[in-house]
């Protein structure tokens, strides 16, 4: 302000000074104007001079003023339509919310031109006409809010494969993905839709070669996720297994990360697989290798399902697994069918009836009951059956007491041996 006013002080000094020179050396001026000679003085000249001045400032003033109203106008519709546009993206969104994706639609795309941010404006109106069962409409609303913002393909591309993927349109999800997946490698939620895609498709094999990546941006650890990856275990070797193929489910086995090659269902998907395939010995040698570092409950199950090369060699090695966990009804179920399958019905049927009595199964209270059956024990098997059948239907254990029994005449094909006690 100071400085304003030591301006204005200077001005006038400065014009009060001019005005006295002229007025001091006063004297006449010729001015020649269309062959005509005009006299007058200098001061009359100065004041002439000064008030055309003052004119041609005030004329470009008003001048600009005049082509100013124009842009002032513009600025008062835009901002007047920027307004109205938000208000309908505001209306819109609640709309969405509320589930009236007619009036939803309509709201967002009819100013999302002059929206502030049309990219919402354009993902929200999709999402509207994908909920009315719109697709074409949906992908045309998708397309006008890449070209709203360019630097959104991602964003616009994750939106339009989730509604694909609800859709069930797995074809187009499947191509929209890839696409994806092209421009941003690492982007884990891509990724993540894309396995549940494949896992639609059933696309074992394309899935099996994503679960590296998968495991690299750990989605593997969510529940949902370790489904796929089960289901994508279960669904390729079980392919192969169907087939006979053992050298494939070989390969398959090498090709999988170590990480998910440690986990328990892997192991007991490959070793079942494996047995299924009829590969018993090659199934005998891979249980045995991971219980030498780590003793499985279902593959110590499985164990005792497949057939041996050499019975007492199993025999040996179930024993040692039970003497390093003492009475483990896993144990104990295993080594009762192993010696069912060596003929030795007593100690089998000692081991079934210990094992049933600490946890309760319904193929141990089957294999049991036609055991008996075979010893000539119909009574007691008919009390396994009877116990096996509630046990299904009520998932209540209960204890199994089997009368005593008489010699038979005759067991088939085997001797009965007295009941070891544990």
């Amino acid at each position: 302000m100071t400085r304003f006013i030591l301006f204005c002080l200077l001005i006038g000094l400065g014009g009060f000074w001019l005005a006295q020179q002229v007025l001091a050396h006063s004297g006449p001026s010729f001015i020649k104007w269309g062959g005509q000679v005009y006299e007058i003085t200098t001061a009359t000249l100065a004041v002439l001079v000064l008030i055309t001045c003052i004119l041609f400032y005030l004329g470009i003033t008003l001048l600009r003023e005049v082509l100013g109203l124009r842009q002032r106008y513009h600025r008062i519709r835009d901002h007047r339509l920027h307004t109205k546009a938000n208000r309908s993206l505001n209306q819109g969104l609640i709309q969405l919310t509320e589930g009236h994706w007619d009036k939803a639609e309509q709201l967002l795309t009819e100013h999302a031109d002059r929206s502030e941010t049309p990219l919402l404006n354009y993902l929200g109106a999709a999402r509207a006409a994908h909920m009315r069962d719109a697709p074409e409409r949906r992908d045309e609303l998708l397309k006008k809010a890449i070209e709203s913002d360019n630097s959104a393909q991602i964003a616009v591309g994750v939106s339009q494969a989730e509604m694909q993927l609800s859709a069930e349109q797995l074809e187009q999800a499947h191509a929209t993905l890839l696409n994806l997946r092209a421009l941003a490698p690492k982007n884990a939620h891509v990724l993540k839709l894309l396995a549940k895609v494949l896992y639609k498709q059933q696309n074992w094999e394309a899935l099996l070669d994503l679960l590296p990546d998968l495991q690299k941006q750990n989605l593997l650890n969510t529940e949902n996720m370790s489904n796929v990856q089960a289901a994508t275990l279960v669904g390729l070797f079980g392919k192969y297994a169907e087939q006979k193929n053992i050298e494939k489910l070989q390969t398959l086995w090498k090709r999988l990360p170590s990480t998910i090659r440690e986990q328990p269902e892997a192991m007991y998907v490959y070793a079942s697989s494996l047995h299924q395939a009829g590969a018993d010995s090659l199934t005998e040698q891979f249980i045995t290798s991971v219980h030498a570092k780590d003793w499985q409950p279902k593959l110590a199950n499985l164990y005792g399902l497949i057939q041996h090369p050499s019975l007492p060699a199993a025999v040996q090695n179930a024993e040692k697994w039970l003497a390093q966990q003492p009475a483990n009804p896993v144990s104990l179920l295993l080594l009762a069918r192993l010696h069912r399958q060596q003929k030795l019905w007593g100690v089998a049927k000692s081991y079934y009836e210990t094992s049933l009595n600490q946890a309760p199964d319904p193929e141990g209270y089957l294999e049991l009951a036609e055991l008996l059956e075979i010893m000539g024990e119909t009574g007691n098997a008919e009390h396994c059956y009877r116990i096996g059948l509630r046990y299904c239907i009520r998932q209540q254990g209960e204890r199994l007491v089997l009368a005593a029994s008489q010699r038979p005449k005759k067991a088939a094909e085997g001797s009965y041996q007295p009941a070891p006690t544990f």
